[in-house]
């Protein structure tokens, strides 16, 4: 009970510890699970309340009950966890508890914050309405741009499992563990896959990522060093030099970026404000790349001492090198549709001057001659 607590408490972006080894990494796949239980109970909540108080009362008891209740409750149910773990060899600290309340906040945070549902709260959509028009739109494209910058990640590590699968089945073979603890090392590797996924989008944008202190991999080279017998770094590429047309994976980001830019451009009519149009692409695409970061940010962290007590992508290199990335990809594309319609628009306003002299042409062709002529 108080080994599984303290994976809870991990799961939930807090640290654990036990002596001088603290192991702050959060499992992310293990933290959506959290996030997805958590939005479901919330998503329930939310339903039967809306049906009991009617679509009048509803953003009052939003506010003042359900999200404050839902929060208070869930960190009551935190509380008795973080006892659990005082007779184990791990343990969260004090602070954990106020700190998983991330779970329950982002579990909210999905159920209400809708901007464009009718059940939503009232207060939610007075907010939304404050900012500009686009701001709904552009608040729901933003977020699937987030997810196709994980997705994209995940790909690559994907990809990468499977050309490395030899060497990864090679230390699995060196533990020599019978079938439970096989299955138990596996779920604990699945987890961090999500961790895997960021460290891969941290290598399409240019920075790269450590797996120990010392060690990098990134567009430019790989020097992953001494690493720890876990069994999916086996996927992680030898030591090499890599040639400068490897930078080139950094048009991924990009392409994400012209992405979002084509979706705003199709969800959106600014009816030729092109500073608008600018805005609502930027926001979108800094939404994904915010919401990218706050993962990574979450993911990494120590799983050890000494070398190990840093792992995961370079973030304030990787936010910017993403950011310059997303964004410019998206901004290029609105760009580049701009001066397309305004070129479209000045050959509609403005004829050539051959079109011009074959008009005045066929005016002086129909003209009828007259006996006064």
């Amino acid at each position: 009970m108080s080994v599984a607590s303290a994976i809870w408490f991990l799961g939930h972006g807090q640290s654990v510890g036990a002596g001088n080894v603290a192991i702050s990494m959060t499992p992310l796949l293990l933290l959506l699970v959290f996030v997805h239980i958590a939005y479901r109970w919330a998503r329930r909540l939310a339903a039967t309340e809306r049906l009991r108080v009617g679509a009048a009362d509803w953003s009052r008891v939003a506010q003042w009950g359900v999200v404050p209740g839902f929060v208070i409750g869930y960190g009551l149910v935190s509380s008795v966890f973080a006892l659990f773990t005082l007779g184990g060899p791990a343990t969260p600290g004090v602070a954990a508890v106020v700190g998983s309340l991330l779970v329950p906040l982002a579990a909210l945070g999905f159920v209400m914050l809708r901007p464009d549902d009718e059940t939503a709260p009232a207060f939610v959509r007075t907010w939304f309405r404050r900012g500009p028009t686009w701001l709904p739109t552009v608040w729901r494209t933003g977020w699937r741009g987030a997810g196709m910058l994980l997705a994209l990640g995940l790909v690559v590590v994907v990809l990468r499992l499977v050309v490395s699968w030899s060497a990864v089945a090679d230390i699995q073979d060196q533990y020599g563990a019978n079938v439970g603890a096989v299955v138990i090392i596996a779920l604990a590797q699945l987890a961090l896959l999500g961790n895997a996924a960021t460290w891969a989008l941290s290598f399409l944008a240019g920075p790269g990522f450590q797996v120990a202190l010392g060690s990098t991999v990134s567009a430019g080279a790989a020097q992953p060093g001494l690493l720890p017998l876990v069994p999916v770094l086996g996927a992680l590429p030898e030591a090499s030099d890599y040639p400068a047309m490897m930078y080139a994976v950094v048009l991924a980001p990009v392409l994400v970026g012209v992405w979002l830019g084509r979706r705003v451009d199709a969800e959106l009519e600014f009816f030729g404000n092109v500073r608008a149009r600018l805005s609502a692409t930027a926001v979108a695409a800094l939404i994904a790349v915010v919401v990218v970061i706050a993962l990574t940010a979450l993911g990494n962290g120590a799983v050890g001492v000494d070398r190990l007590s840093a792992v995961g992508p370079h973030l304030w290199s990787f936010a910017a090198a993403l950011t310059a990335e997303v964004v410019g990809g998206a901004l290029l594309l609105t760009g580049v549709l701009v001066l397309l319609e305004r070129r479209r628009e000045g050959e509609a306003l403005d004829p050539t001057p051959d079109e011009d002299q074959d008009e005045d042409q066929d005016q002086d062709q129909e003209t009828p001659v007259t006996d006064e002529d």
